[in-house]
């Protein structure tokens, strides 16, 4: 089932049109209520203080005080309001509790087992009050247990920045679907465990919201993923083209050549020139070579109907040959996966690149390469979802942005968020074999290539969090194996 990602406009939407449907608001916040209780501590003798703002989420909060209250927990209750106007929803819930519940800012917080957030939900802007910022540094420095409404306070929701400052919370408990700073850094790392509930919204509202932000999930492409049948060659398999480095720098290309022949790839070609033949030659065993003493051919290769798609950039250097040779694949054939240096090739003149990309060319930069190609203005957007929109926008091509929360974009506007717990796939030639792994998966009777993109950053991410610790890349290829058996087993469940 596809897990879609909302913003706090698509939230709020979806609020409304459940209210149309017949359910009161004031129902919809009770059952909000309802649902983050049952997260909190069942400890009879835990004392909550919950935090309340002047919204919904802080109405929230007042419901869950209350029906702690109603229960015999022990509760302080503390307004964060200002004397600002509260929401209606707000207003009444707060109307409902004992005056005796509220306090003014506590000065032992050891009495406490853990606060409810209520302060900001959805929606925020805007940095936060010096008074709240300076309640969150003490909540934090108390190491309190946080269970978060919705949104952890300080967090903008959409681009997941935070406004000053941020509980750290133990638990985030939110509705009907998750919320995009549940999965981008920085405000990921505040969200704690993430637990969506129920609270009335009908899944047919998605229909009329229609989302196009997707958490990547096997749901999305396994059903195009190019599992080998019995009447398969290797050339139906698809032939993979590898543009290798200089003399001294053909690891990148190895690393990913290799893991394109783990994922599927039925041959995997080496291209080099006579000098690096020399070295590159002992070093590989099922990849085939193909010399190059003359200009055109490179091309005279590319014109093979066997070739499927092309790599072009671990570690082929910045120069003009990479960038001729980039442009000449995009030229000749159709998918084309474009990474690291050959991507860097084009920071003085990206245009010579977005001429030639097309809807099914795949860009794959890390942060870094992406300022040096799509330029400040996109590259300091704090929302990273709509940076990487407008850069497949602007290349007219699928970008690919790696990172501990990779974002693909395609240039009509879908998007797909990885997530991923993965630190140690910071290393060295892990980012060379993700790019044989989309290669490989992308070309003609293969996958789409905004799907083989996806698909490779899921392998390539699960691949990581399986092994974890010590992983180096060698170790994604040698296990690749046991990641496209779990999915057939996927596949052959979901039929």
């Amino acid at each position: 089932m596809t897990e879609y990602i909302l913003t706090s406009k698509e939230m709020s939407i979806a609020d409304e049109l459940t209210i149309k449907s017949g359910i009161g608001s004031k129902e919809l916040m009770l059952q909000a209520g309802t649902s983050v209780l049952k997260n909190l501590p069942t400890n009879g003798n835990a004392k909550a203080l919950v935090v309340c703002g002047p919204g919904n989420n802080g109405g929230d909060g007042y419901v869950i005080a209350k029906l702690l209250n109603n229960a015999g927990k022990k509760v302080d209750v503390l307004s964060f309001d200002d004397g600002k106007k509260l929401s209606n929803d707000n207003q009444f819930y707060k109307d409902k509790l004992d005056d005796n519940l509220f306090i003014q800012h506590p000065a032992d917080l050891s009495q406490y087992d853990y606060v409810v957030d209520g302060i900001f939900g959805t929606g925020l802007s805007r940095k936060l009050p010096e008074n709240i910022i300076d309640f969150i540094n003490k909540i934090n420095m108390s190491k309190l247990d946080v269970y978060a409404i919705d949104v952890p306070t300080g967090i903008n929701s959409d681009t997941s920045e935070i406004y000053g400052e941020c509980f750290k919370c133990k638990k985030t408990i939110t509705f009907f679907n998750k919320k995009i700073c549940h999965f981008l850094h920085p405000g990921k790392e505040y969200c704690g465990s993430v637990v969506v509930e129920d609270i009335g919204i009908k899944e047919n509202v998605l229909k009329k919201i229609m989302p196009k932000i997707k958490k990547n999930e096997p749901s999305l492409w396994i059903d195009q993923f190019p599992f080998p049948i019995s009447s398969d060659h290797k050339y139906s398999r698809g032939m993979l083209v590898i543009n290798t480095g200089l003399k001294y720098q053909t690891g990148a290309a190895r690393l990913a050549g290799r893991s394109a022949l783990r994922v599927g790839a039925g041959a995997v070609t080496m291209v080099c020139d006579e000098e690096t033949a020399e070295i590159l030659e002992p070093q590989i065993s099922v990849e085939l070579l193909s010399v190059i003493k003359e200009k055109n051919d490179f091309q005279k290769l590319l014109k093979d109907k066997r070739v499927s798609s092309v790599l072009i950039g671990p570690g082929n250097g910045v120069n003009d040959e990479t960038k001729a040779r980039t442009l000449m694949a995009l030229a000749f054939v159709d998918h084309c996966v474009i990474d690291a240096d050959a991507i860097t090739c084009f920071e003085n003149n990206p245009t010579e690149l977005f001429i030639d990309t097309y809807p099914h060319t795949i860009l794959t930069p890390h942060e870094g390469e992406f300022k040096r190609l799509f330029g400040e203005d996109i590259a300091s957007m704090n929302d990273k979802v709509l940076r990487c929109i407008e850069a497949a926008k602007l290349a007219g091509s699928i970008v690919l942005l790696k990172g501990a929360d990779t974002v693909i974009a395609s240039p009509n506007g879908n998007v797909v968020i990885n997530s991923s717990e993965a630190p140690y796939l910071a290393t060295a030639g892990s980012g060379d074999v993700l790019a044989g792994i989309i290669a490989s998966l992308v070309g003609e009777n293969k996958m789409k290539a905004f799907d083989a993109a996806c698909a490779g950053a899921y392998i390539h991410s699960k691949l990581g969090e399986m092994l974890g610790p010590g992983l180096i890349a060698e170790d994604l290829i040698d296990n690749i194996p046991l990641m496209i058996k779990k999915l057939q087993s996927y596949a052959k469940d979901k039929k």
